[in-house]
């Protein structure tokens, strides 16, 4: 018995576009030696492949955009609390009678920096623990 050819389904896409849309796909199609046919199934082909990609990136793009509004925020209170602080450090220079005075309070700088050094330390260290375990727990 002949084998028979097992039919395949080619199903057609028909649209309509406006005329100097269709002599644009001529044109590339024709500079690219393609048909119009080959031309549009790949442009087709294409956008269903990067169709999910393309809307995230307008998601991507707002949340972003959100992160570096949030960033502003936190560095204009930044600068006006360093600005307030340094506001009470020179009050509070000025304000020393004498250099014994002065000497106590450049110390007190020291120990408080330092503090905040240590405290950061270890908080980076903690936070640096947190996801090394995400990390080591994820797929």
């Amino acid at each position: 018995m002949p084998e028979t050819k097992k039919r395949t389904f080619k199903p057609t896409l028909e649209t309509k576009v406006t005329r100097e849309d269709f002599q644009r796909v001529d044109l590339l199609a024709k500079a690219e030696g393609k048909t119009k046919s080959e031309l549009v199934r790949e442009a087709l082909l294409w956008y269903l492949d990067h169709k999910e990609e393309i809307a995230n990136k307008s998601r991507e793009t707002e949340t972003v955009l959100a992160i570096k509004e949030m960033t502003n925020r936190v560095c204009g209170m930044l600068a006006r609390q360093g600005a307030a602080i340094g506001t009470l450090y020179e009050l509070t220079w000025m304000g020393l009678p004498d250099e014994p005075a002065k000497r106590q309070f450049e110390s007190a700088v020291s120990t408080a920096k330092q503090k905040m050094r240590n405290r950061l330390d270890k908080d980076e260290r903690a936070l640096a623990e947190k996801l090394g375990e995400i990390v080591r727990n994820s797929p």
